[in-house]
């Protein structure tokens, strides 16, 4: 009896052990785990700011390029009018000169215009999303002869700010990734707001992507440095983006009605 007595509690003493191991294991990797969750939260928040930081320069940039810089393109554009006037009957080719001047201020202010819109387009704030939207779609045409239709609700209604340039933000990143990647000549957009949710589908009929080299895609000066900014943009709002490279563009947003985003998937696949 003495015997199996102490095996009993040899056994016992063991169990005891293994059952203190296992628990300081677990302990520390919980620990682990709460810690590089904090990590994950901190550097969130961190990239949150960093957007935050760059949209709020760039509409400064853009309100300074447009009342600033614009405003002394265009007493310049005047001046050279009416030099040019004043010459004409002296000297035909002093005052040709003048007007080709003139003509190229103007194109040269066109083109300030264009990029102060695309930094902070002013009607995102005047009129909301939908002519915004139409505004940046209208022009991306021109630009790039690639057929993009558009499809909104008819009264769709205004979101908060942030979140109406979040989607505007993705929808311009996800037209320059088509233009410059997928060899598309069409695309398509759709927006509907329905029972508290928001739905935004993005579709191209381009060549794709690679889905043997995802990471590589993320690599510096490539379409991924894109995705990346979409997928912190779109966390910040508490969404997630899914696989980019299997299929045609989908990009889906869910908000409950206090106009926070719950949920968020982005897909870039173009059909082959």
């Amino acid at each position: 009896m003495s015997e199996r007595n102490r095996h009993e509690q040899t056994l016992e003493k063991a169990k005891i052990e293994l059952e203190e191991r296992v628990f300081d294991r677990t302990r520390q990797l919980e620990e682990r785990i709460a810690g590089q969750e904090r990590a994950e939260q901190a550097l969130r928040g961190l990239s949150a700011r960093l957007l935050q930081t760059q949209d709020q320069e760039r509409r400064r940039i853009a309100r300074e390029l447009h009342d600033s810089t614009g405003q002394s393109l265009a007493v310049l554009t005047m001046n050279l009018s009416e030099c040019s006037k004043k010459v004409e009957k002296t000297s035909l080719e002093l005052a040709g000169t003048l007007a080709e001047s003139e003509k190229i201020v103007r194109a040269v202010s066109d083109e300030l215009r264009t990029t102060s819109y695309l930094l902070h387009p002013p009607l995102l704030d005047e009129m909301g999303l939908q002519a915004g939207l139409r505004w940046y779609i209208e022009g991306f045409k021109e630009k790039s002869n690639i057929d993009v239709s558009l499809n909104l609700p008819e009264h769709l209604e205004r979101l908060p700010p942030d979140l109406e340039l979040m989607i505007f933000r993705v929808v311009q990143e996800c037209l320059t990734n088509i233009h410059r990647h997928s060899g598309s000549a069409t695309a398509a957009i759709s927006c509907s707001n329905s029972m508290g949710r928001l739905m935004l589908q993005i579709q191209d009929q381009g060549k794709g992507m690679p889905t043997d080299r995802p990471a590589a895609a993320a690599g510096p000066g490539t379409v991924g440095v894109g995705l990346r900014g979409m997928r912190e943009r779109v966390k910040g709002f508490g969404g997630r983006i899914g696989n980019p490279f299997r299929g045609k563009g989908h990009f889906a947003a869910g908000r409950d009605s206090s106009s926070a985003l719950r949920s968020c998937h982005r897909n870039i696949e173009s059909a082959e």
